[in-house]
């Protein structure tokens, strides 16, 4: 039970900093709307976008896919939804 409780605890780890990576690009997002030129700005986004790329990737190569979009050409099923989705706990509940 306590394997099961660390995986846990390091899949919602990284969930959350998927979250908060997220976040930050959304808020560039909209500063950039009003400041498109700001070279600052800009080379964080880019930074935070190849960051949240990565840390999806070893979501998804973990615990599978968080999205539809993430689908692999080369999966044979439609899999995304196979496992519990990262709000529930290991058990189909909620956390």
């Amino acid at each position: 039970m306590m394997r099961m409780d660390n995986m846990n605890n390091q899949r919602s780890r990284l969930f959350e900093e998927i979250g908060k990576i997220s976040f930050a690009i959304d808020e560039l997002r909209l500063y950039l709307d009003t400041h498109p030129k700001c070279p600052e700005a800009l080379q964080m986004i880019k930074e935070y976008m190849k960051k949240r790329h990565e840390l999806v990737a070893e979501y998804t190569s973990k615990y599978g896919a968080i999205t539809a979009y993430a689908i692999n050409d080369g999966d044979k099923e439609w899999l995304w939804n196979a496992g519990y989705m990262p709000w529930e706990n290991g058990e189909g509940g909620f956390c």
